[in-house]
C-alpha cells in the first residue's frame, strides 16, 4: 500500500525547506496529520504572511508601510546597514543601538550574478542625504563581499561619518576556527590587553 499523495506532496514541501531533511520533513506531516488544531494553526499562519511587506524606508520587514523605527523621532541621525532583516530584530533586542537601520538582503557578488545595479544604492544614499544621516554603520559580514559593498554604499556621500563592526576573533572563538581573512582582520585591528 503507498502513501496518499497530499501526504507525500506535504512531506516534499517541509523537505523543500532550509534545514529541513526527508526524516524531519516526514515527522512533522505525521504530527500535522493528526492534529487537526495544530494543522489549522499552521495554515493561519502562513496565511498571515501575506500581509508582510518591506517598509518603504528602511526595507525591513513589517506588516504597516513603514515600520515602527522609522517612525520614531527620537532615533539618532545614524543608520546601520544590515544584509537581513532578522539582523535589525537581534540587534533591537540588545537595547545598544538608538538609531535607524538599512536591509540589503545582497551582497555585491559576480559569482552569484548580483551587481551593484541590483542593490538598492541610489536609494540608500538619497536617505542619508534626506535624514540628515550623521554616521553610517557598516554591520555587515566581515567578507571581501560585504567590503566591496560597503564601498559602493558609501562611495560620494561627504561629510558623513562611515564605521565599520569591529572583526576578528569572537568571543569564546580561538584561531583555529578562523578564515585567513579574519584571521588578518583581527591582527590589523588588535586592541590593547587590560
Amino acid at each position: 500500500m503507498k502513501v496518499p499523495p497530499s501526504f507525500r506532496r506535504l512531506v516534499a514541501a517541509l523537505d523543500s525547506l532550509p534545514e529541513v531533511g526527508p526524516i524531519t520533513a516526514k515527522r512533522i506531516a505525521e504530527r500535522l496529520l493528526f492534529d487537526r488544531e495544530k494543522r489549522e494553526n499552521l495554515v493561519e499562519a502562513i496565511r498571515g504572511l501575506d500581509s508582510v511587506r518591506l517598509c518603504k524606508r528602511c526595507r525591513v520587514i513589517t506588516e504597516e508601510e513603514v515600520c515602527e523605527v522609522c517612525r520614531d523621532t527620537t532615533r539618532e541621525r545614524k543608520i546601520m546597514v544590515v544584509l537581513s532583516p532578522f539582523d535589525v530584530f537581534r540587534i533591537e533586542e540588545s537595547g545598544k543601538y538608538r538609531g535607524k537601520y538599512f536591509v540589503l538582503y545582497h551582497l555585491i557578488s559576480i559569482t552569484e550574478g548580483v551587481m551593484p545595479e541590483d542593490l538598492p544604492i541610489e536609494e540608500f544614499q538619497r536617505r542619508v542625504r534626506e535624514e540628515g544621516i550623521e554616521e553610517v554603520i557598516l554591520a555587515l559580514p566581515n567578507d571581501v563581499r560585504a567590503d566591496v559593498t560597503g564601498r559602493y554604499l558609501v562611495e560620494g556621500l561627504e561629510g558623513v561619518k562611515v564605521t565599520k563592526l569591529p572583526s576578528g576573533i569572537p568571543r569564546g572563538g580561538d584561531i583555529s576556527s578562523l578564515d585567513p581573512y579574519t584571521l588578518a582582520e583581527a591582527l590589523e585591528h588588535r586592541v590593547p590587553f587590560e
